[in-house]
């Protein structure tokens, strides 16, 4: 699982107080935060988030919801013990990760449950009632009572005032704002598309087993935010590629070294339409007195080559 950044939190934080959901999500703010500092759970920001990607799993899932939520739950139990913050990795523990997938499963219950209008507390039972239900059945009622404890336990706010949560549901909701995470898979995409595009050609160069690990690569790359940042730049300015050419190049060009393969840049330049790569196809460390081969700074390349050589 990939977790939000400082800034990516901030901005997060700011959409979500300002959804329809702001108040069910200030009233979770408070034991999260408190989980977050006193069981190095995972930040608040981070469990609503993919709370609602969830959510949107459910959505997609049409009348199979109920279906689903024990696909999401296995899901999330393995994404949660590996988490990812750009170039920084750390691997939990099977109860930590099960802990957390429980808190994001009862998250999600309670705001699947958040439709109800008051004086329509005794209506049937709805969909939404079947996934709370199916939600308390796979993580266990102890799991959830005690999750969901930690939400009830506050009924009134600091000037004594009965607590009113905005009833909401989120299953039917048409908005199209995205999370920054979401944002960032699309721009992590729109990179990606470009650069295997352009380079398609390599596959037969590089045989299935070395072009995998190449795209890999890049892959890894861009979930970087520095570097896919860097990646966004158009480099050299209006080409075709629409991206930091010189940096995919160099990249290549650095895969090739790392990996001792014998290929002559030149037929590298070839393979992928010639043009005026062979320039950019160069392996060496960025240098102050040429800077017109490079893409990427230096600190740039020392990431890339840890990221390669990791692969």
């Amino acid at each position: 699982m990939e977790i939000l950044t400082d800034r990516d939190s901030e901005i997060y934080r700011t959409q979500v107080l300002n959804s329809p959901e702001a108040s069910i999500f200030k009233h979770w703010a408070s034991p999260l935060n408190r989980l977050q500092r006193e069981a190095g759970e995972l930040s608040a920001m981070d469990i609503w988030q993919t709370s609602t990607r969830c959510i949107d799993e459910l959505k997609k899932a049409g009348s199979n919801k109920l279906d689903e939520v024990t696909f999401i739950y296995t899901t999330l139990i393995k994404d949660c013990e590996t988490i990812k913050q750009g170039r920084h990795t750390t691997t939990r523990t099977r109860a930590e990760a099960e802990s957390s997938a429980q808190l994001i499963m009862t998250v999600t219950a309670t705001r699947s449950l958040n439709y109800i209008e008051p004086g329509h507390e005794q209506d049937p039972m709805s969909e939404n009632d079947g996934i709370l239900k199916t939600i308390m059945d796979e993580i266990g009622d102890n799991a959830f009572n005690r999750y969901v404890n930690l939400f009830f336990a506050k009924k009134r706010n600091v000037y004594g005032e009965k607590i009113v949560i905005e009833p909401h549901n989120p299953l039917a909701d048409t908005d199209d704002t995205d999370s920054p995470a979401l944002q960032k898979e699309a721009r992590q995409k729109a990179v990606l598309t470009k650069v295997l595009t352009n380079t398609q050609g390599l596959k037969k160069l590089l045989n299935k087993p070395g072009y995998d690990d190449l795209t890999q690569c890049f892959e890894t790359i861009c979930r970087d935010d520095a570097l896919l940042s860097r990646f966004e730049m158009i480099k050299p300015n209006g080409n075709s590629w629409g991206i930091n050419r010189k940096m995919a190049l160099n990249i290549i060009a650095l895969f090739i070294k790392l990996r001792k393969l014998n290929i002559p840049m030149n037929q590298i330049n070839t393979t992928i339409g010639g043009s005026n790569n062979n320039t950019y196809l160069t392996h060496h460390r960025p240098y102050n007195d040429n800077r017109t081969a490079f893409g990427i700074t230096t600190e740039e390349y020392d990431a890339i080559v840890g990221i390669i050589e990791g692969v």
